[in-house]
Protein backbone atom coordinates (compact mmCIF):
# COMPACT_ATOMS: atom_id res chain seq x y z
CA UNK A 1 0.00 0.00 0.00
CA UNK A 2 1.76 3.40 -1.19
CA UNK A 3 2.30 6.02 1.79
CA UNK A 4 -0.30 8.22 0.09
CA UNK A 5 -3.05 5.63 0.35
CA UNK A 6 -2.43 4.96 3.59
CA UNK A 7 -2.64 8.66 4.78
CA UNK A 8 -5.98 9.19 3.12
CA UNK A 9 -6.97 5.83 4.98
CA UNK A 10 -6.18 7.23 8.50
CA UNK A 11 -7.10 10.60 7.57
CA UNK A 12 -10.58 9.51 6.67
CA UNK A 13 -10.68 7.12 9.61
CA UNK A 14 -9.90 10.47 11.87
CA UNK A 15 -11.94 12.65 10.45
CA UNK A 16 -15.28 9.94 10.71
CA UNK A 17 -14.72 10.02 14.40
CA UNK A 18 -14.99 7.77 17.11
CA UNK A 19 -17.75 5.66 18.11
CA UNK A 20 -17.19 3.40 21.35
CA UNK A 21 -19.63 0.86 20.98
CA UNK A 22 -18.11 -0.04 17.37
CA UNK A 23 -14.58 0.07 18.42
CA UNK A 24 -15.10 -1.93 21.71
CA UNK A 25 -16.53 -4.32 19.32
CA UNK A 26 -13.82 -4.36 17.32
CA UNK A 27 -11.20 -4.98 19.94
CA UNK A 28 -13.23 -7.72 20.97
CA UNK A 29 -13.25 -9.00 17.64
CA UNK A 30 -10.01 -9.43 17.19
CA UNK A 31 -9.69 -11.39 20.37
CA UNK A 32 -11.59 -13.84 18.62
CA UNK A 33 -9.28 -13.66 15.09
CA UNK A 34 -11.36 -11.63 12.97
CA UNK A 35 -11.00 -8.74 11.39
CA UNK A 36 -14.16 -6.24 11.37
CA UNK A 37 -14.99 -3.35 9.28
CA UNK A 38 -13.07 -0.21 9.45
CA UNK A 39 -15.03 2.74 10.74
CA UNK A 40 -14.95 4.54 7.44
CA UNK A 41 -16.49 1.06 6.01
CA UNK A 42 -19.45 1.31 9.00
CA UNK A 43 -20.33 4.29 8.69
CA UNK A 44 -21.09 3.62 4.81
CA UNK A 45 -23.05 0.94 5.08
CA UNK A 46 -25.04 2.64 7.40
CA UNK A 47 -25.36 5.84 4.99
CA UNK A 48 -26.27 3.30 1.94
CA UNK A 49 -28.79 1.69 4.55
CA UNK A 50 -30.35 4.94 5.31
CA UNK A 51 -30.58 6.00 1.15
CA UNK A 52 -31.89 1.96 0.23
CA UNK A 53 -34.26 1.73 3.56
CA UNK A 54 -34.23 -1.84 3.27
CA UNK A 55 -37.27 -3.40 5.30
CA UNK A 56 -35.44 -7.09 4.73
CA UNK A 57 -31.41 -7.14 4.06
CA UNK A 58 -29.20 -10.14 4.54
CA UNK A 59 -25.42 -10.02 5.77
CA UNK A 60 -23.12 -12.73 5.38
CA UNK A 61 -20.21 -12.63 8.20
CA UNK A 62 -21.83 -11.23 10.93
CA UNK A 63 -18.71 -12.00 13.58
CA UNK A 64 -18.93 -10.03 16.07
CA UNK A 65 -21.20 -7.54 14.56
CA UNK A 66 -19.69 -4.42 13.70
CA UNK A 67 -21.27 -4.27 10.09
CA UNK A 68 -24.72 -6.04 11.49
CA UNK A 69 -24.30 -2.67 14.04
CA UNK A 70 -23.36 -0.66 11.40
CA UNK A 71 -26.60 -2.18 8.89
CA UNK A 72 -29.22 -2.01 11.80
CA UNK A 73 -28.91 1.71 12.53
CA UNK A 74 -29.40 2.61 9.22
CA UNK A 75 -32.41 0.61 8.32
CA UNK A 76 -36.35 1.42 8.61
CA UNK A 77 -37.31 0.92 12.62
CA UNK A 78 -39.22 -2.05 11.10
CA UNK A 79 -36.41 -3.06 8.74
CA UNK A 80 -35.10 -7.11 9.94
CA UNK A 81 -31.28 -7.86 9.15
CA UNK A 82 -30.61 -11.74 8.50
CA UNK A 83 -27.03 -12.32 9.13
CA UNK A 84 -24.91 -15.50 8.56
CA UNK A 85 -22.05 -17.05 9.89
CA UNK A 86 -20.27 -20.32 11.09
CA UNK A 87 -19.14 -19.16 14.06
CA UNK A 88 -21.95 -19.10 16.58
CA UNK A 89 -20.00 -17.91 19.49
CA UNK A 90 -18.91 -14.94 17.76
CA UNK A 91 -23.02 -14.54 16.83
CA UNK A 92 -23.93 -14.28 20.31
CA UNK A 93 -21.27 -11.55 20.74
CA UNK A 94 -23.16 -9.88 18.14
CA UNK A 95 -26.19 -10.35 19.72
CA UNK A 96 -24.45 -8.77 22.69
CA UNK A 97 -23.71 -5.73 20.91
CA UNK A 98 -27.16 -4.83 19.30
CA UNK A 99 -28.82 -5.28 22.76
CA UNK A 100 -26.25 -2.81 24.16
CA UNK A 101 -27.02 -0.51 21.23
CA UNK A 102 -30.63 -0.35 22.23
CA UNK A 103 -31.58 -2.33 19.03
CA UNK A 104 -35.04 -4.65 19.20
CA UNK A 105 -34.29 -8.21 19.68
CA UNK A 106 -36.44 -9.20 17.20
CA UNK A 107 -34.85 -6.96 14.03
CA UNK A 108 -31.74 -9.32 14.07
CA UNK A 109 -32.24 -12.60 12.57
CA UNK A 110 -29.14 -15.03 13.11
CA UNK A 111 -28.65 -18.00 11.18
CA UNK A 112 -25.69 -20.18 11.76
CA UNK A 113 -24.11 -22.51 8.76
CA UNK A 114 -22.29 -22.23 5.71
CA UNK A 115 -23.45 -19.01 3.96
CA UNK A 116 -23.59 -20.89 0.08
CA UNK A 117 -26.27 -23.26 1.71
CA UNK A 118 -28.12 -20.77 4.06
CA UNK A 119 -28.27 -18.64 1.04
CA UNK A 120 -30.26 -21.18 -0.99
CA UNK A 121 -32.85 -21.75 1.60
CA UNK A 122 -33.85 -17.75 1.45
CA UNK A 123 -36.32 -16.98 -0.22
CA UNK A 124 -36.04 -14.92 -3.67
CA UNK A 125 -36.79 -11.42 -4.62
CA UNK A 126 -37.72 -11.09 -0.99
CA UNK A 127 -34.43 -8.71 -0.02
CA UNK A 128 -33.37 -4.73 -0.71
CA UNK A 129 -29.80 -5.01 0.18
CA UNK A 130 -27.02 -8.11 0.71
CA UNK A 131 -24.27 -7.44 2.34
CA UNK A 132 -21.14 -10.10 1.99
CA UNK A 133 -17.79 -10.02 4.21
CA UNK A 134 -15.60 -13.05 3.56
CA UNK A 135 -12.46 -14.08 2.26
CA UNK A 136 -11.77 -13.12 -1.72
CA UNK A 137 -11.56 -17.00 -2.16
CA UNK A 138 -15.32 -17.21 -1.09
CA UNK A 139 -16.88 -14.49 -2.50
CA UNK A 140 -17.41 -15.44 -6.19
CA UNK A 141 -19.87 -18.50 -5.80
CA UNK A 142 -21.86 -16.19 -3.09
CA UNK A 143 -22.67 -13.86 -5.69
CA UNK A 144 -25.40 -15.27 -7.49
CA UNK A 145 -27.35 -17.02 -4.85
CA UNK A 146 -27.42 -13.54 -3.43
CA UNK A 147 -28.20 -11.64 -6.26
CA UNK A 148 -31.28 -14.12 -6.46
CA UNK A 149 -32.64 -12.98 -3.23
CA UNK A 150 -32.61 -9.31 -4.60
CA UNK A 151 -36.00 -7.68 -5.61
CA UNK A 152 -35.34 -5.15 -8.90
CA UNK A 153 -33.92 -2.56 -6.92
CA UNK A 154 -31.84 -4.39 -4.55
CA UNK A 155 -28.09 -3.49 -3.66
CA UNK A 156 -25.29 -6.19 -3.08
CA UNK A 157 -22.58 -4.82 -1.03
CA UNK A 158 -18.90 -6.87 -1.15
CA UNK A 159 -16.45 -6.06 0.99
CA UNK A 160 -12.76 -7.13 0.90
CA UNK A 161 -12.37 -6.07 -2.72
CA UNK A 162 -9.73 -3.98 -3.13
CA UNK A 163 -8.15 -4.90 -0.19
CA UNK A 164 -6.28 -1.93 0.21
CA UNK A 165 -4.26 -1.35 -2.75
CA UNK A 166 -3.25 -4.80 -2.85
CA UNK A 167 -5.07 -5.95 -6.10
CA UNK A 168 -4.63 -2.86 -7.97
CA UNK A 169 -0.73 -3.81 -7.28
CA UNK A 170 0.58 -5.57 -10.32
CA UNK A 171 3.52 -7.27 -8.30
CA UNK A 172 1.06 -8.63 -5.67
CA UNK A 173 0.80 -12.28 -6.70
CA UNK A 174 -0.86 -14.04 -3.53
CA UNK A 175 -4.00 -15.89 -3.45
CA UNK A 176 -5.86 -13.36 -1.86
CA UNK A 177 -5.21 -11.09 -4.12
CA UNK A 178 -5.81 -13.12 -7.35
CA UNK A 179 -9.09 -14.17 -6.02
CA UNK A 180 -10.39 -10.82 -5.49
CA UNK A 181 -8.41 -9.87 -8.50
CA UNK A 182 -10.07 -12.12 -10.78
CA UNK A 183 -13.51 -12.16 -9.40
CA UNK A 184 -13.64 -7.99 -10.37
CA UNK A 185 -12.58 -9.12 -13.56
CA UNK A 186 -15.52 -11.58 -14.45
CA UNK A 187 -17.76 -9.01 -13.11
CA UNK A 188 -16.49 -6.51 -15.17
CA UNK A 189 -17.86 -8.75 -17.87
CA UNK A 190 -21.14 -9.34 -17.14
CA UNK A 191 -23.02 -6.36 -19.01
CA UNK A 192 -26.56 -7.20 -16.45
CA UNK A 193 -24.67 -5.51 -13.72
CA UNK A 194 -24.50 -2.22 -12.83
CA UNK A 195 -21.37 -1.48 -10.94
CA UNK A 196 -19.16 0.73 -8.89
CA UNK A 197 -15.96 0.02 -6.66
CA UNK A 198 -15.00 2.24 -4.06
CA UNK A 199 -11.84 2.40 -2.39
CA UNK A 200 -13.49 2.18 0.68
CA UNK A 201 -11.75 0.05 3.86
CA UNK A 202 -10.89 -2.86 2.34
CA UNK A 203 -12.69 -2.15 -0.46
CA UNK A 204 -16.42 -2.39 -1.36
CA UNK A 205 -18.36 -3.29 -4.63
CA UNK A 206 -21.46 -2.66 -4.85
CA UNK A 207 -23.93 -4.01 -8.01
CA UNK A 208 -27.37 -4.01 -8.81
CA UNK A 209 -29.28 -5.85 -11.79
CA UNK A 210 -29.65 -3.67 -14.40
CA UNK A 211 -32.60 -3.58 -17.10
Amino acid sequence: MSRDLAGDLTFSEQYNGPDPLLDAARTHSHEFGLAPVSQTTAKTLTLLARLLTPVAAVEVGTGVGTSTLALLRGMPTAGILTSIDTNSTAQGAARDLVDMAGIRPGRLRLMSGRAEEVLKKLAPAAYDMVFIDSEPSNLERMIQPSLRLLDAHGLLVIHQTMLKGAVADPVDRSPRTQAARGMLNRIAQQENLERVLLPIGQGLLLLQKSG
